[in-house]
């Protein structure tokens, strides 16, 4: 499996839980806690995972470009 791939569904994952930390910290906005966790604590989650996100996408496209320029014989 090509490494751009493979940090691609990297990057699906590690954003659907960054979305899920969000939605708990709304949640919790509400009622206080969600699963245990404070709301700071999850709005801190989703800042760090969505960065991770982020950086794993910059990852995906240069090695999507690397692997390109590997195909043409650059």
């Amino acid at each position: 499996m090509k490494w751009s791939a493979t940090l691609h569904i990297l990057t699906v994952i590690v954003g659907i839980f960054g979305i899920l930390a969000l939605v708990g910290a709304w949640i919790a906005t509400f009622s206080g806690s969600f699963l245990g966790f404070t709301e700071a604590h999850l709005f801190n989650n989703t800042i760090s995972l969505m960065l991770i996100a982020v950086w794993l996408s910059f990852g995906t496209i240069i090695h999507k470009w690397q692997e390109a320029k590997k195909e043409k014989g650059w």
